[in-house]
């Protein structure tokens, strides 16, 4: 039994602030054990990133053939805009096999918030730039209030034809 339970594959994968995630690249700053991956589209990576991060966009129709070449037994600090899209690539790479995954929630917006260092350079961008995460969001909210104010007046008017007598 002790020989099972020693020779065990041991997956930590967990989701970390900000603020633990810079304690983490700090204390593993000299060795070459810790990888910083940033998921995000290659505009946003160019306008904010963390220092040392590589861009391993998630939505490329290459992101698993990289992450396929990668040591799946180094230790992975993987990030986005907002932590949405670093969440489903930490799945994808514990599927794959990897073994020690770390998200960082709350993305850039939350490590901004919290005053960690970005790479030189990068500070002071504009929080809004493009995600497309946050803009399907807010287009499908959009949407759907143009449905709702549609559907709204159809009611009215449908209400109006047959208060005076007419069918619809």
């Amino acid at each position: 039994m002790y020989h099972s339970v020693k020779n065990a594959e041991v997956n930590l994968s967990k989701d970390i602030f900000p603020t633990e995630a810079w304690e983490l690249i700090s204390n593993n700053r000299k060795g070459d054990d810790l990888v910083i991956i940033d998921v995000s589209m290659p505009r946003e990576y160019k306008d904010l990133h963390l220092e040392g991060a590589i861009n391993v966009n998630l939505f490329s129709r290459f992101f698993k053939s990289r992450l396929d070449v990668m040591d799946k037994s180094r230790t992975y600090v993987i990030y986005c805009k907002m932590g949405g899209r670093s969440k489903i690539a930490k799945k994808l790479m514990l599927r794959l096999g990897f073994r020690k995954v770390y998200n960082i929630v709350g993305g850039t917006l939350l490590w901004k918030e919290e005053g960690l260092p970005f790479a030189s350079g990068t500070e002071d961008v504009n929080k809004f730039s493009f995600c497309p995460f946050s803009i399907s969001i807010m287009t499908f909210k959009k949407i759907k209030n143009i449905l709702y104010k549609m559907s709204s007046r159809i009611n009215q008017n449908t209400g109006l034809a047959s208060s005076s007598g007419q069918k619809s």
